[in-house]
Formats: C-alpha cells, structure tokens, sequence
C-alpha cells in the first residue's frame, strides 16, 4: 500500500478491539462526510463512539481484514454542526440531556462552543438552563479542553500517541506546566529515556547548558554503564564521559553530581579496585545497597550455627561412594569435605569436570540427615538440566522466591524453609537477584554455590560469583581434571583449550565417523550465514537427526550485522516456518510455530529473561499471541510483544545456563568488539552433542588470545572484605546479627 500520510475527521462508529491500559484499539471509523465506514487501528485513548476526531495514518492492507488504516497520530476535535454539537453535549456533559442541549443549539446554532469560550453567561437564557447546570457545564468544558490542550502539545513536542497516553495519564492536568518547567522529569517514564527528553527540551528552548539537563543527563549515564554491568562508576570517569558523550561542560557536570550527592539520588564511596586504592565510586543507591546486603548477609549465614552438623564426614563419605559405586578424585573428595565443614562454599569449573557428580553425593550423603533441600538455577532452562541431571526437583530461583506482580514473597521476615539451597550456574546471577536469593536464607542454612567462573558475567549488573570467589573469604573448591568420558569429547576438549589460551583440536571429518566438533571455514559473511541456514535446516537435521527447530540452536556474538541475531533469525525463520498465520511487532513478524525468547523478566507471566518457547496461537487482528514454555502456556497482548524475539539465532549472552544438542556459532573479525576469550567459551560448552563453528581462524584466534574479559566496576568485593575484617572484631552478643539487619 502507499506509505503518503492521510489525514481524515470523523467519528468511532463501533469500537472492535480496545486495550484500554495502553489506549490501543481497532475500530469502525466514519469520515465526518463519508458514507462508509473504515477500520482503523492504532493507539487512541480517551475516546468514546460518536466522539470526533482527526486521525493520521498509512493504508494497510492485510490479508485476512482488508484494507485499514494504521493510525500515528489522533486528535479530539470539536463538531461543527449543529447535530454533532448537540450529540457532543449529551454525551460529554454530565446532567445535559438530549431536550436541553436541542434547547442550547437552537438558540446558539453553530455558535454555542464560542459562546460557552466567550460568554458562557448566555447559557443562561436558555429556558430551564440554570445556574448549577452551568457550573457543571464549565468544569467539564475545561477538563476537556486541558485533555485537548495536552494531547496537542504532546504530539507537537514529538511523542507517539502510546507515549502521550502514558504521560497524560502519569501528570493528569499537571503535564503542560511540568514538562515546560523541566523536561527531564518525563524520564521518570519507563519507555521515555534521556535522548527523547533531552530533543524536547531543545525545541522547548532549553539551555543545553542548564543544571536539569546536567543532572538527567548523569543519571542516565549511570543507567547506561549499569547495562554494561556494572554496579558503579570512577567519579572521575563518569564526569569525563558526561563531557565526552553529552557535552556537559566539566563544572557544570562536577555541579550537577553534587546535587545529586545532597538529593541522595546517588551513592559515592571511597574503594581499593584491582589494587587501585582510593578510587572515588558512584552509585545509584539500589545497586550499591545491594552489594553492601549481599555482604552483609554472607557475614550472617557464614557466622551462625548449622541446623546440622557432621562430626566426622569422611567415614559417610566412603559409605557413600560404596553405595553409589564411584570414587572421587581428590578435589572432588574436597568439595564434599568443605561443603560439610562450611555454611557457604563455592565449587567452580569447567564441562567435563565432575560438578553434576559433586551434586549427586552431595545429595546423596545428607538425605538422611537433612531432609529439606532447595535446588534452583537462574533460568527456566537451567533448573530443567538440574532436574535432569539430579532426579531431585529443581525451581527457578526466582520461582523459589514466590516471584509475583508484588515482588518475591519470600524475604527475610518469610524465608525459605529449605536446610540446604544449592544453586547451579552462579555466574549468571547477578547483583540484584543474589541480593533478594540471600535475604531469604536463614541463617542456619546452609548455601553451595556451583558456576562456572570462566564463563560470561550475568547480563544483569554486576560480577558476583567473581567477586566472591576474589574476595578469598568463602571457602573455594576449583575442579580441573576432565574425566575420561567427558575427555573423548572435542567440545569438551576444545572448551578447555579455550580456556587456558590455547589453539582448537580439530580433526579432519571423515565420511564414515561423526564427530562432537566442527570448523568450516568462511570469510564472507554472506556466506557464512548460507552456511548456517543450510548446515541448520538440511544438513545436521539428516546426519545426526535433530530436529531443527527445537534441537538445533544458533548463537552469535552480536545482534547487528550480517552475522547477527537478527538477520540470522529472519533468514532462517523464512526457510523453517512457512505459516502464513502472522502478527507484526516493530522489526520482527512473529509467526505461527516460531520459537521465540522471553527478554525480561515477567512476575506476573512467571516467564523469565531467557526462557524460550513456541507461539502456539497468534490473532493478526488484535495482536495477540499465546506463547508455549514448557508446559506452560503464556497469552501476550499487542503492547506486550517488545518482551519477546525470535529466538532461531540468539546472542552468547542469552544462551548462558541452557544446554542444546547442536550449536552452530558463527565468528568473524567483524564481531571484533565481542572477540573474547570467555565468550567462545560460553558459547562452545553450550553444546551437548555437537558444535559447529563457521567464520575465519583468524577471528578465532584473536578471541582465545583477549584473555582479558570486559572489565566490570564492582563494590562487592571490597565490601565484602570489609565488612569480614570489621564485623570479626564484634564481640560475639546477641545482638551482633541484628545489627547487620539495620538499613544501611
């Protein structure tokens, strides 16, 4: 259809669909002088049928509905004729009835909106009009015409109608005066950030150099290096990249910071970082909290006494292995040992080493002696590999939590009831969660953590597992030897290889053996990602029998680009899913049968960031779509479908805590900013039967040897050691615990 903007007035003549949270709707519209209807779609809010308006669009033509019009902007206007001015005040005007606004057209025709404006006394002198019902008349006429004014002015300032809904309705009658005395308040809004307020305050004709623009303009700069992962930033760096990247001038940004400071809308504190002493951090107080909690209540967990203790665990020890028909090596005799000894223990190590085993006996040997125990992992994918892996019942951590719309329902005043948590793929959890997973644990619990260190940090904030591990306060089991079933692998191999620095073991394919391991070599991106189609949809489908869609999974450093997710999803979404049964979203076309990825976390769905799952039902005229996960199936309105995308190819990041038969992983200098040691380790210990790795050696080898992984600023460590040194001076009181409690 033509993408020329029309632009039409007329009314709602029967409202199809309507979302009334988000104000978007599908309807019936009529032209103020059409004879026939239309049907409109798009966000309109506050509008009833037969109410007026003037709409902004582009002709769709849909397959199954025809021809409609997706609208971009609306606006309420007035009727001017005589009967639409009189349908307007029945409608619209408490305590007016059909006989006294005839009486009111009658007598001011085409006039009564100028005369309610201009001279609203007139009103008066029409007969059985009085004075009440002017009042009445007047309060409602300036509530509208604010709502008017407001939609106006939003849209000139440059919001998008689902933008302007949701900043009518969060400052009411307020929004004109608020956002004309500062901008920057409208990134309060989630889905309103920096960039948008600050190419409003410019056409509103605000000094680029004004201490609201310096001060939104630091916050968020904090906002931005806390998806980078980190929990807090130099003083000294935050003030340089306001300069750098939003040309703040360096008083003006040192000014603005210490308003900040006063306001305690951040958090600054004086740090040893990677042996740099006396390096000023700031913080937004959530996350520098949360560091200080996390340390806090390690302290209290480490320092209580056990619900149970074992006296003399190496006699139960060889019993076990006895019963089990196994024999530890001696660093897994250890972390059996430790985990006996100690409230707390990490064990940490790469595929191939013996983790799950350790987790077995752990289980195993004190089933008689503790009988509540809590297995949980970051992800829904995750806990489903520790149930398979264990036999024993896994959860989510935030499932094990009681994650609702309200937050997780367990706490410190309701804490899990378990004796023992262990928690599998630590590295994945990051500042925040680990903070609530810990306020819940008793103090007589005891807490094993099992990551993998050598892996990806978490997505979220923060670097905990590291941290912990750095912090050399909770005893630390590390687990090197690869056993021999694990060592016949070449996925377990090459991991490990990864690892240490050192180059891949690749084996010439020979048609009558198949291998675990696979490099092809390609320089072209576009034929690198003809090679992921065909090796993910054809070839590995008929040698080794997986199924494409569920079994075959392709990771990528990035999302942009030829080789990126995004490009790679659609490429294979159009040779795996034919169905026509479709909704579009923004850039994506989610189709019936597509598998598709949860990007945030969603209490009240109890789906999580990094679940996948398949659309089993899809409505192109309301947008719906219904979401298998597991067992579990998820409806999804039209303003929810930002939280899901395809998931055919997904980023390393997102692949953390899953495990897939077949990996197929393209690498190319052109990921160079992502060329990390531990991300193609990430990436390569996701497969459990079978990785391919597409791209150029030499790709390969600037990501074994950038053994460096992206540097993370981080308070948990040093808090951690902190409070270790200061609170073992405490006398052993009562109240020594109670005091960690206090709010910081």
């Amino acid at each position: 259809m033509s993408q020329e903007e029309i632009t039409l007035i007329g009314s709602i003549d029967r409202i199809i669909y309507e979302q009334p949270e988000t104000g978007f709707l599908i309807a019936s519209f009529c032209e103020e002088q059409g004879k026939h209807a239309i049907t409109i779609k798009g966000t309109i809010f506050n509008v009833s049928e037969e109410d007026l308006i003037q709409i902004k669009g582009n002709w769709e033509n849909h397959r199954i509905y025809g021809k409609q019009l997706a609208v971009k902007e609306f606006m309420p206007v007035l009727p001017s004729s005589s009967i639409g001015i009189e349908r307007y005040l029945v409608s619209e005007i408490p305590g007016i009835g059909r006989t006294t606004a005839k009486r009111i057209v009658k007598k001011f025709g085409e006039d009564t909106f100028r005369v309610i404006d201009e001279s609203p006394d007139d009103l008066l002198e029409v007969r059985r009009f009085n004075k009440k019902q002017l009042k009445e008349l007047l309060e409602v006429w300036e509530e509208k015409r604010a709502e008017r004014e407001i939609i106006t002015f939003l849209h000139q300032i440059g919001l998008s109608p689902s933008q302007t809904h949701k900043v009518s309705k969060h400052y009411g009658l307020s929004t004109i005066p608020l956002i004309k005395q500062n901008p920057y308040q409208l990134t309060e809004l989630s889905g309103i950030g920096f960039l948008t307020a600050d190419q409003i305050a410019r056409e509103l004709g605000f000094d680029t150099n004004s201490s609201e623009r310096a001060i939104a303009g630091l916050l968020y700069l904090l906002k931005q290096v806390s998806s980078d992962g980190h929990t807090c930033y130099p003083r000294q760096l935050l003030l340089e990249k306001a300069s750098k990247d939003l040309d703040i001038p360096s008083d003006l940004a040192e000014s603005a910071l210490q308003q900040l400071l006063q306001d305690r809308l951040v958090k600054s504190k004086v740090i040893t970082f990677n042996e740099q002493t006396g390096m000023e951090m700031i913080a937004h107080p959530r996350l520098y909290y949360a560091e200080i909690k996390i340390a806090e209540h390690l302290y209290r967990i480490l320092k209580s006494e056990a619900y149970t203790e074992f006296e003399d665990p190496e006699p139960l020890i060889a019993s076990m292995e006895y019963k089990m028909k196994i024999t530890l090596d001696p660093v897994q005799k250890e972390a059996v040992m430790e985990a006996l000894k100690h409230k707390v223990l990490i064990i940490t190590g790469g595929p191939g080493t013996g983790k799950t085993t350790i987790i077995r006996f752990i289980l195993e040997l004190v089933s008689s002696e503790i009988p509540t125990v809590a297995l949980a992992a970051p992800t829904g994918r995750a806990s489903k590999r520790l149930l398979e892996t264990t036999g024993r019942k896994a959860s989510t951590i935030h499932r094990l939590l009681g994650a609702s719309k309200q937050g997780f329902q367990k706490n410190r005043d309701e804490p899990i009831e378990q004796e023992l948590v262990i928690i599998d793929e630590t590295s994945m959890i990051d500042t925040p969660l680990m903070q609530s997973l810990l306020d819940a644990i008793p103090s007589e619990a005891r807490l094993i953590l099992v990551g993998d260190v050598d892996q990806l940090p978490s997505v979220g904030p923060g670097a905990v597992l590291l941290n912990l591990i750095q912090s050399e306060v909770i005893p630390v089991v590390r687990l090197e030897t690869i056993f021999r079933q694990a060592a016949n692998s070449l996925i377990t191999v090459n991991a490990h290889n990864v690892r240490k620095g050192n180059l891949l073991h690749i084996e010439r394919p020979l048609p009558e053996k198949l291998l675990d391991f696979y490099f092809l070599r390609e320089a072209e991106p576009e034929k690198i990602v003809s090679k992921i189609v065909t090796m993910a949809t054809e070839r590995i489908p008929k040698r080794f029998g997986f199924d494409p869609k569920t079994e075959v999974q392709v990771l990528t450093p990035m999302h942009r680009g030829v080789t990126g997710s995004i490009n790679l999803n659609k490429q294979l979404q159009s040779t795996l899913n034919p169905s026509t049964e479709q909704v579009a979203h923004k850039d994506w076309v989610f189709k019936l049968g597509d598998k598709v990825i949860q990007q945030q976390n969603s209490y009240e769905k109890e789906v999580f960031n990094g679940d996948v799952g398949i659309i089993t039902g899809c409505d192109s005229k309301t947008k719906l779509l219904y979401v298998a996960f597991d067992s579990n199936e998820v409806k999804y309105e039209a303003d929810e479908l930002e939280q899901l995308s395809l998931a055919y190819a997904i980023s390393v990041h997102k692949s953390q805590g899953s495990e897939y038969p077949a990996v197929i992983l393209p690498l190319t200098t052109h990921h160079y900013v992502m060329l990390q040691r531990n991300l193609l380790y990430t990436a390569l210990t996701r497969g459990k039967k079978l990785v391919v790795l597409v791209g150029m050696e030499n790709a390969v080898k600037m990501a074994i040897e950038n053994a460096s992984p992206s540097l993370r600023y981080t308070m948990l460590q040093s808090e951690f050691q902190q409070i270790w040194q200061e609170t073992s001076l405490f006398s052993q009181e009562e109240d020594w615990e109670e005091e960690l409690w206090e709010e910081s």
